[in-house]
Protein backbone atom coordinates (compact mmCIF):
# COMPACT_ATOMS: atom_id res chain seq x y z
CA UNK A 1 0.00 0.00 0.00
CA UNK A 2 1.39 3.38 -0.94
CA UNK A 3 2.27 5.77 1.83
CA UNK A 4 -0.43 8.38 2.45
CA UNK A 5 -3.09 6.59 0.45
CA UNK A 6 -6.59 7.25 1.68
CA UNK A 7 -10.02 6.29 0.39
CA UNK A 8 -10.59 9.95 -0.55
CA UNK A 9 -7.37 10.18 -2.57
CA UNK A 10 -7.92 10.57 -6.29
CA UNK A 11 -11.29 12.28 -5.88
CA UNK A 12 -11.43 16.04 -6.13
CA UNK A 13 -12.51 17.85 -2.97
CA UNK A 14 -15.61 19.99 -2.97
CA UNK A 15 -14.39 23.44 -1.95
CA UNK A 16 -17.07 25.90 -3.12
CA UNK A 17 -20.84 26.17 -2.84
CA UNK A 18 -21.11 25.86 -6.61
CA UNK A 19 -19.17 22.62 -6.60
CA UNK A 20 -21.26 21.21 -3.76
CA UNK A 21 -24.62 22.11 -5.30
CA UNK A 22 -23.43 21.10 -8.77
CA UNK A 23 -22.38 17.69 -7.48
CA UNK A 24 -25.67 17.28 -5.64
CA UNK A 25 -27.57 18.30 -8.78
CA UNK A 26 -25.63 15.76 -10.87
CA UNK A 27 -26.48 13.00 -8.38
CA UNK A 28 -30.12 14.12 -8.39
CA UNK A 29 -30.25 13.93 -12.20
CA UNK A 30 -28.76 10.43 -12.10
CA UNK A 31 -31.37 9.43 -9.52
CA UNK A 32 -34.14 10.91 -11.65
CA UNK A 33 -32.99 9.02 -14.74
CA UNK A 34 -32.88 5.74 -12.81
CA UNK A 35 -36.33 6.48 -11.35
CA UNK A 36 -37.80 7.11 -14.80
CA UNK A 37 -36.33 3.86 -16.12
CA UNK A 38 -37.63 1.90 -13.14
CA UNK A 39 -41.08 3.48 -13.50
CA UNK A 40 -41.12 2.58 -17.20
CA UNK A 41 -40.18 -1.01 -16.38
CA UNK A 42 -43.27 -1.26 -14.18
CA UNK A 43 -45.54 0.75 -16.49
CA UNK A 44 -45.00 -1.30 -19.64
CA UNK A 45 -46.17 -4.73 -18.38
CA UNK A 46 -48.91 -3.47 -16.05
CA UNK A 47 -50.37 -0.65 -18.15
CA UNK A 48 -50.61 1.73 -15.21
CA UNK A 49 -50.08 5.46 -15.69
CA UNK A 50 -46.49 6.70 -15.95
CA UNK A 51 -45.29 9.04 -13.19
CA UNK A 52 -47.17 7.55 -10.24
CA UNK A 53 -43.93 6.63 -8.41
CA UNK A 54 -42.83 9.16 -5.80
CA UNK A 55 -40.25 11.58 -7.13
CA UNK A 56 -38.63 11.92 -3.71
CA UNK A 57 -36.70 8.75 -4.56
CA UNK A 58 -34.69 10.74 -7.13
CA UNK A 59 -33.13 12.78 -4.32
CA UNK A 60 -31.74 9.76 -2.47
CA UNK A 61 -28.38 9.72 -4.31
CA UNK A 62 -27.69 13.24 -3.04
CA UNK A 63 -27.40 11.71 0.43
CA UNK A 64 -24.04 10.20 -0.67
CA UNK A 65 -22.71 13.65 -1.55
CA UNK A 66 -23.65 15.03 1.83
CA UNK A 67 -22.43 11.93 3.67
CA UNK A 68 -18.97 12.46 2.19
CA UNK A 69 -19.10 16.09 3.30
CA UNK A 70 -20.15 15.02 6.79
CA UNK A 71 -17.21 12.60 7.03
CA UNK A 72 -14.79 15.28 5.89
CA UNK A 73 -15.34 17.33 9.05
CA UNK A 74 -14.94 16.60 12.76
CA UNK A 75 -16.46 18.06 15.88
CA UNK A 76 -19.88 18.47 17.37
CA UNK A 77 -20.89 21.38 15.13
CA UNK A 78 -21.41 19.07 12.17
CA UNK A 79 -24.13 17.17 14.04
CA UNK A 80 -26.09 20.33 14.76
CA UNK A 81 -25.66 21.56 11.20
CA UNK A 82 -26.81 18.23 9.85
CA UNK A 83 -29.92 18.19 12.05
CA UNK A 84 -30.91 21.79 11.25
CA UNK A 85 -30.16 21.25 7.56
CA UNK A 86 -32.28 18.11 7.36
CA UNK A 87 -35.22 19.73 9.14
CA UNK A 88 -35.16 22.92 7.07
CA UNK A 89 -34.41 21.05 3.85
CA UNK A 90 -37.34 18.71 4.35
CA UNK A 91 -39.59 21.65 5.28
CA UNK A 92 -38.63 23.43 2.05
CA UNK A 93 -39.13 20.23 0.05
CA UNK A 94 -42.56 19.59 1.53
CA UNK A 95 -43.54 23.22 0.90
CA UNK A 96 -42.57 22.94 -2.77
CA UNK A 97 -44.38 19.62 -3.15
CA UNK A 98 -47.51 20.98 -1.46
CA UNK A 99 -47.79 24.16 -3.53
CA UNK A 100 -47.27 22.28 -6.80
CA UNK A 101 -50.48 21.87 -8.82
CA UNK A 102 -52.44 18.74 -7.92
CA UNK A 103 -52.74 17.84 -11.61
CA UNK A 104 -49.00 17.14 -11.77
CA UNK A 105 -47.96 13.51 -11.27
CA UNK A 106 -46.31 12.46 -7.99
CA UNK A 107 -43.02 11.86 -9.78
CA UNK A 108 -42.82 15.52 -10.77
CA UNK A 109 -44.05 17.09 -7.53
CA UNK A 110 -41.98 14.75 -5.37
CA UNK A 111 -38.95 15.30 -7.58
CA UNK A 112 -39.23 19.06 -7.24
CA UNK A 113 -39.65 18.67 -3.48
CA UNK A 114 -36.61 16.40 -3.26
CA UNK A 115 -34.56 18.80 -5.36
CA UNK A 116 -35.55 21.73 -3.15
CA UNK A 117 -34.67 19.75 -0.03
CA UNK A 118 -31.24 18.81 -1.43
CA UNK A 119 -30.43 22.38 -2.49
CA UNK A 120 -31.57 23.95 0.79
CA UNK A 121 -29.64 21.38 2.81
CA UNK A 122 -26.51 21.93 0.71
CA UNK A 123 -26.64 25.69 1.06
CA UNK A 124 -27.16 25.54 4.82
CA UNK A 125 -24.46 22.90 5.25
CA UNK A 126 -21.90 24.86 3.26
CA UNK A 127 -22.53 28.14 5.07
CA UNK A 128 -22.56 26.49 8.49
CA UNK A 129 -19.54 24.27 8.00
CA UNK A 130 -17.43 27.15 6.71
CA UNK A 131 -18.32 29.12 9.84
CA UNK A 132 -18.22 26.37 12.47
CA UNK A 133 -16.60 23.30 10.90
CA UNK A 134 -13.35 21.65 11.86
CA UNK A 135 -11.85 19.91 8.84
CA UNK A 136 -10.23 16.56 9.57
CA UNK A 137 -6.49 16.46 8.98
CA UNK A 138 -5.51 14.40 5.95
Amino acid sequence: MARGTSPQEGRPRVETLGQLLGTALAYFVMGAVVLVVIDLVFVLPTGRTFGRTSGWIAALPTVWVYTEQFRRYAGAARWGLMLVGVLLGLAAGFAVAIIAPTAWPPMLTGGLGGLAAALVYGSLWFAGIKAFGEERPT
